[in-house]
């Protein structure tokens, strides 16, 4: 019976080394996939090579939430801005589609071998030519009404900004010394993807892409990281003026 039970727990220490290998396996490093795809200039999702990713052991958006709520005085409205952003949005949308529609325009001609479809394509693109000119001084002139009140509005919002957050750097740090983790810095690739190796902990993916078809706005995401792979789209960020 002794030499039985001996063996009974060697078999258990041997399950129980076992499972703690294991554990420690999983909890170590992990390679993510992240990829990034916004609307393009038609509103078609497409990947967006070259987005600048950071990587934290923290989540940013609490951390601007506490400092907003310390602040002394509230965040300013916006209602000003967003108007002055829709006003220039409208001429902006109306060259930006010109011009995209002049560049499908030339690519017909140049793929087509039919002499009379090519004439007719070419009268378009001088017509869409003409109507760009005129897009485009309707756009200067809606950009050089507005610009100093846009200017002068996102001078207010930042001013209220550099206050209220002038203590983030130091709380990241903190933040990051207490993970024992440093942030990482990356950008997609041609494909709009990337792969990171992450330690393990918690992770939060951050990062912002131009909105093509809004100037005065970009994409933003503030993810966390679940599983192996992290997509950042329309429907896990969102559209927010460029201030």
């Amino acid at each position: 019976m002794p030499a039985l039970r001996k063996a009974a727990l060697v078999i258990r220490t041997v399950i129980v080394r076992s499972f703690a290998l294991l554990a420690l396996a999983g909890c170590g490093p992990q390679d993510v996939v992240i990829a990034v795809s916004v609307p393009n200039e038609d509103g078609v999702e497409t990947p967006l090579p070259g987005v600048r990713l950071v990587l934290l052991p923290f989540d940013r958006d609490s951390v601007l939430t506490v400092l907003e709520n310390r602040a002394p005085s509230a965040r300013p409205g916006s209602t000003r801005l967003d108007s002055l952003f829709a006003d220039f949005r409208g001429p902006f949308n109306q060259y930006l589609q010109l011009a995209y529609a002049i560049d499908r325009t030339r690519d017909a001609v140049a793929a087509t071998s039919d002499s009379a479809a090519r004439g007719r394509l070419q009268d378009s693109l001088q017509a869409l030519t003409t109507s760009l000119e005129q897009a485009r001084r309707a756009l200067n002139t809606t950009r050089a009404r507005l610009e100093p009140a846009i200017d002068s509005e996102r001078t207010r919002l930042r001013g209220w900004e550099d206050t209220a957050f002038r203590s983030y750097d130091s709380l990241a740090n903190a933040l990051t010394r207490q993970s024992h983790r440093d942030p990482i810095v990356d950008s997609t690739r041609s494909t709009g993807m990337t792969r990171v190796r992450l330690r393990q902990g918690d992770w939060w993916v951050v990062a912002r892409a131009v909105n093509v078809r809004d100037p005065n706005s970009e994409w933003y995401w503030n993810v966390k990281v679940d599983g192996d792979t992290v997509r950042l789209r329309p429907g896990n960020g969102r559209s927010r003026p460029r201030i």
